[in-house]
């Protein structure tokens, strides 16, 4: 790792975990790709596309998946996009797809995926004519493509992380419930202020009748009354051996605080306000809130597990935690190793940090899936441009 990758790292960003090119998020998290369609409810968002204007039939028809990865968990629906609009509009239309991800994101596994060298999940490039994919590398808190230039733009679970390094939240990894309040509120001030600027970016980027479709992990209620945070089971584990690993002088205090994920859940409530507010920057960009809802998905490592179990009486629970953790570990390694010093060198950090994530692994080996079980809440928003 560089020294620019990890200042990067240090404000933010965030480093994919794997070998560059191998398609190590899509293999780990690509359970995503079928969960898109339910998010979506893939029949409203064709329906809602169609309207998007395009009277010219001989220009492009421009398509962004902002916050992309490696293209696994958008390639089924951007497929079944692009045909109905193909339907819609007529089959000579020319379709770009720009795909957006900062700058250290590993687009060598997205254009492996998209020339089908990793065949799951297939790569719709390879029955579509007409069809151009393109990268930005560029950070969606910033303008990544020309004004009025797009037709439809995609961001699905990714505007949770923030545009820099969070608040100081000395007690915790993650801001949690119990996170002292006026930390949360610094949190929710940044959360609400990245969400306003990400929205009037976007204004800019969309044409007159542009549709914009956002999904953020939201908060669960419970039937108590309280929340359940999305992974937050999986989130207290890491902070707790993290903790210990402070405890027991593995790492040091100053490195457990400096350990913080730079993201935030972003509720309904958060989501909609620019739009209720008609003074709002939001508001007179000229973006309009179609529609919000909330949407609770099944943890697809469970749902793995549980399915041999019935089907072959096999309770593998070492490989349910190798799934469960592999998968999270995805989107939080970098974090924890930002947090370490950077008197230490790169490979003793690694070290490190795969002692946590094998910490963990044993921990979650050792638990009923059932009290486990890992749902996915998101909030979701239709977005247009008037």
């Amino acid at each position: 790792m560089t020294t620019d990758i990890v200042n990067l790292c240090d404000n933010g960003a965030h480093l994919p975990f794997g070998e560059t090119g191998s398609g190590n998020y899509g293999m780990n998290l690509g359970s995503l790709d079928g969960k898109y369609t339910i998010l979506l409810r893939t029949d409203e968002f064709l329906k809602l596309s169609k309207r998007v204007p395009f009277p010219n039939k001989a220009s492009v028809y421009n398509i962004g998946d902002y916050g992309t990865a490696d293209g696994a968990a958008s390639m089924r629906l951007l497929g079944k996009l692009i045909e109905s609009l193909r339907e819609h509009h007529g089959h000579d239309v020319q379709f770009q797809v720009i795909y957006e991800d900062q700058e250290v994101n590993d687009f060598n596994s997205l254009f492996r995926r998209l020339s089908g060298l990793i065949a799951k999940p297939p790569s719709y490039l390879q029955d579509l004519e007409d069809v151009f994919a393109l990268a930005s590398g560029t950070h969606f808190y910033k303008q990544c493509v020309p004004a009025d230039s797009m037709h439809i733009i995609l961001c699905m679970a990714a505007v949770h992380w923030l545009s820099g390094k969070p608040p100081v939240n000395k007690d915790f990894i993650y801001c949690f419930p119990e996170t002292e309040a006026d930390v949360r509120q610094s949190f929710e001030k940044q959360a609400s202020e990245d969400w306003e600027k990400f929205l009037t970016i976007r204004s800019r980027e969309l044409k007159k009748g542009g549709l914009l479709v956002v999904s953020a992990p939201s908060d669960n209620p419970t039937s108590t009354g309280g929340m359940k945070l999305c992974n937050e089971n999986y989130l207290h584990m890491l902070n707790s051996t993290w903790k210990e690993f402070c405890d027991n002088g593995r790492i040091s205090k100053s490195e457990f605080v400096n350990t913080n994920l730079a993201c935030f859940h972003k509720g309904l409530s958060l989501l909609k306000a620019p739009f209720e507010n008609p003074s709002s920057n939001v508001s007179r960009s000229g973006l309009r809130l179609l529609s919000a809802d909330v949407v609770t998905l099944p943890c697809e490592v469970y749902n793995e597990w549980k399915q041999r179990k019935e089907d072959e009486g096999i309770d593998d629970r070492a490989g349910y935690a190798r799934r469960f953790v592999s998968a999270h570990r995805c989107w939080s390694n970098s974090a924890f190793l930002a947090g370490l010093s950077g008197t230490r060198s790169k490979e003793e950090k690694e070290v490190i940090v795969s002692e946590l994530y094998g910490r963990v692994e044993g921990i979650v080996g050792k638990m009923n899936p059932e009290l486990l079980k890992d749902d996915y809440t998101f909030s979701f928003v239709f977005i247009t441009k008037e």
